[in-house]
């Protein structure tokens, strides 16, 4: 039986196809990590009209809470609310029905939120385990239309968000988890989160660690140079995870040392993937710098779906 007071699962939901991968993703999520599941539906751009509202995406205390009882007595089946009439609340109560199927009823809530879909998303995902939310196509409009609620949640959740993209494409390595490391604290957490899903999904993880010649170096152009300083990195790569190693006997991993620029290496390794997961900074300074260049990269080009976790998580 899965404990309703742990961390949820919270997945934001839109009615489009894309957001009912992102279900099914969230429901295995739930599933392998025993947390409840918490559904979240936003219903645009009526904050004005309700009451509480503060014009950047907040919601009004008295509606949420409302909203609240009206999904709980639809899940518990004891009596509440009369039922919201909106397609916001018919497209939550066909997301409730299916994880109701999949996983312990008492274990999935949902809420419709009045206002913009990321503050939505980020309001619910206040102490959530895990974030997860759909993305569109890797075409150059649909990365513009998706950065303004994903690459939202991303920057600015205090949990990992897993933003689920269908992933049509083959590799030779086969299905796997994808990491990127490069020693700082956010790239540590990124990596016990990848050896996590590794272990839970029973899938091989790849971990990759990019590196780059500094000019003038001599290793640009003496090979005895360059095998020793790639020597390095590959002797560090094999020693920082050495605890995780041991912590998940049962992931089998493969390490590969580059020399080249992450976001690209990481994209091309994303081919075929199930995950490819990347580190986050903490949530201080400017925030278009948060998820750095290789998240961003990977939010608009990576092939499969793409885990942000933050050096920070409360």
């Amino acid at each position: 039986m899965i404990d309703r007071t742990l961390r949820p699962v919270v997945v934001g939901i839109d009615g489009r196809s894309e957001s009912r991968t992102a279900l099914r993703y969230a429901v295995d999520e739930a599933r392998n990590r025993g947390r409840p599941l918490r559904v979240v539906r936003a219903r645009e751009p009526v904050l004005a009209m309700v009451g509480g509202g503060d014009g950047k995406g907040g919601v009004g205390a008295q509606a949420s809470v409302q909203a609240v009882g009206q999904v709980s007595a639809l899940v518990s089946g004891q009596p509440g609310e009369p039922a919201d009439p909106s397609p916001e609340a018919a497209d939550l109560d066909a997301a409730l029905a299916v994880a109701g199927d999949q996983l312990e009823r008492d274990a999935v809530s949902g809420v419709v939120v009045n206002g913009a879909a990321a503050s939505a998303v980020l309001e619910q995902a206040e102490g959530a385990e895990l974030v997860v939310v759909g993305s569109r196509s890797r075409s150059a409009v649909a990365s513009v239309v998706m950065g303004s609620v994903n690459s939202a949640v991303a920057q600015h959740a205090r949990c990992p968000v897993i933003v689920v993209r269908a992933s049509k494409e083959h590799a030779p390595a086969g299905r796997r988890i994808v990491v990127g490391t490069d020693g700082s604290h956010h790239a540590e957490r990124a990596v016990a989160f990848a050896f996590e899903e590794a272990s839970l999904r029973g899938l091989p993880l790849s971990v990759v660690h990019c590196w780059r010649i500094d000019a003038p170096d001599e290793a640009q152009w003496d090979t005895d140079a360059f095998a020793s300083r790639r020597a390095d990195h590959v002797r560090w790569v094999g020693e920082s995870l050495a605890g995780l190693r041991v912590k998940y006997p049962d992931v089998d991993v493969a390490t590969n040392v580059l020399e080249g620029r992450p976001g690209v290496i990481l994209t091309e390794f994303s081919r075929g993937a199930d995950l490819v997961v990347v580190g986050a900074r903490g949530l201080g300074g400017i925030e278009r710098l948060l998820l750095g260049s290789v998240g961003q990269t990977l939010l608009h080009h990576a092939h499969c779906s793409v885990a942000v976790v933050r050096a920070v998580h409360r």
